[in-house]
């Protein structure tokens, strides 16, 4: 796959588990995540979006303060049908990626072309969450 970026200033949005810039480990779900790192495509300008008091009420990760924030392109390795359409009404592309990943090693990964379109078989049925981190909807 080809890279969809050529500049090095589109932003990026990737779920963590925690706040440790670009060595932060990738959250493997969208929705679950406690924060997300926004990004330059090349690493630069980077900076953390806490989930809890970015998002709105009822939104389960902050979607509309990714697009304020710039982001044009979410990598995440899983993610509701919900979280995904209101993704692309926003008008973010979405690529999937390995959890457990540092910022780095996906944005680098991503620049590669490696980072496939999110394919609607990594839809998370929200049936279980024994694989997501903490979180909650209050």
């Amino acid at each position: 796959m080809t890279p969809i970026l050529t500049t090095s200033t589109t932003r990026v949005a990737i779920p963590v588990l925690k706040n440790e810039g670009l060595l932060s480990k990738v959250s493997a779900h969208f929705g679950k995540s406690r924060g997300f790192i926004v990004v330059n495509s090349d690493g630069g300008n980077c900076h953390y979006l806490d989930t809890k008091s970015e998002r709105k009420e009822h939104e389960c990760a902050p979607i509309r303060s990714l697009v304020e924030n710039g982001c044009r392109v979410l990598l995440c390795q899983s993610m509701g049908r919900g979280a995904m359409s209101r993704s692309h009404k926003a008008g973010l592309l979405i690529h999937q990626t390995k959890s457990g990943s540092s910022v780095a090693e996906t944005l680098s990964t991503f620049r590669a072309g490696n980072c496939p379109d999110f394919p609607d078989s990594s839809l998370c049925s929200h049936t279980h969450h024994d694989h997501c981190e903490d979180h909650d909807h209050s």
